[in-house]
């Protein structure tokens, strides 16, 4: 069983041989920079050195996949949404929305992800890979709907939108669900296995239940029943506390469904087994950025005892993540 057969009969709940040890989000990181030469921001717009600065976190480090894109600030790009204040250990934000009305919202175009923005340069380095016949999972990645109403419009005008515009909020959610269904389409045209869809801001602490079934849940849906008519299976991220709204998370059909190290994997495991598989949860900040080779080894073999079907960063790799603790988070599991 090689590793894309492991991962992929691990989502669809399958046997497999054992836990397989990956990232689906963001794992560049400055020590494996200086290993390829390849640096942020150069490596965020440039189609070769993102792959093959992404492609070093199995190389180097020893995680059993590679992952494009970096950055989360990439999809609004497409929408003409600027973004900048980056350096080789931060990543891209957005600086300015676009989004100040419904008459913005409804004289918005929906992207070609072949043309607009940074995207074109994702699904080069996604044909890339796929020609080069790894054994890896290649992963793609788009922002949830939310996520990139969000970004477009602010989040703090967003999040007050779902109350007091919700016509305006659904308005731009139905444009960023029809986005995210493109987009993930041409990723697994362009060579994608897994599709990772990303929000870091549709947890429980921001929406209610009710406020998720109305503004997340059926927009998620779209996204992941566009990927699943490609043939590809979907892992859904939600940064934060997301226990109010995790059976919504799993019913939007995400073959995965990955949480944070602020969740407890006993937990998440008690709740998706037999539905989706639990995808993480080792802390990115306090076990895999500030922590000791021995401090993540103990943590991975706790999350794996817990029952984790995917050993994976509870969010991105920090930039400054020591390479030692990667290599330890890899060796594991071996």
């Amino acid at each position: 069983m090689n590793e894309r057969e492991r991962l992929i009969a691990s989502l669809v709940l399958e046997p497999v041989d054992r836990v397989p040890v990956v990232s689906h989000l963001q794992t560049a990181t400055v020590d494996l920079m200086d290993a390829t030469g390849c640096y942020w921001p150069e490596a965020n717009r440039n189609a070769k050195q993102m792959l093959t600065l992404a492609l070093a976190a199995n190389k180097v480090a020893g995680l059993e996949s590679v992952k494009v894109p970096f950055d989360v600030a990439l999809d609004p790009t497409a929408f003409g949404v600027q973004t900048g204040n980056e350096a080789v250990d931060r990543p891209p934000s957005v600086m300015r929305t676009i989004i100040s009305s419904i008459d913005d919202v409804d004289r918005l175009q929906v992207p070609n992800p072949h043309r607009d923005g940074r995207p074109p340069v994702v699904l080069e380095a996604l044909r890339i890979l796929d020609d080069m016949q790894l054994t890896i999972p290649i992963f793609g990645g788009v922002i949830a709907p939310f996520m990139l109403a969000g970004q477009m419009r602010g989040e703090e005008k967003a999040i007050m939108d779902v109350m007091l515009d919700p016509e305006l909020m659904k308005g731009l959610l139905d444009k960023c669900a029809e986005w995210g269904a493109i987009y993930a389409a041409a990723q697994v045209d362009a060579g994608a296995d897994v599709i990772a869809l990303i929000d870091a801001t549709a947890s429980g602490t921001i929406l209610s239940p009710e406020q998720y079934k109305e503004f997340a849940l059926p927009f998620q849906r779209r996204v992941v029943n566009a990927i699943h008519a490609k043939g590809a299976p979907v892992i859904l991220h939600i940064c934060g506390d997301t226990a109010t709204n995790f059976d919504l998370m799993m019913s939007t059909g995400a073959d995965g469904i990955s949480v944070d190290q602020s969740m407890d994997m006993r937990w998440v495991k008690e709740r998706t087994a037999g539905r989706c598989a639990a995808v993480g949860n080792v802390s990115p900040t306090t076990t895999l950025l500030f922590g000791s080779p021995e401090d993540v080894t103990r943590s991975c073999r706790d999350i794996i005892a817990a029952g984790t079907d995917v050993l994976a960063p509870g969010c991105g790799f920090a930039p400054r993540t020591p390479l030692a603790n990667m290599k330890a988070m890899t060796r594991s599991m071996r």
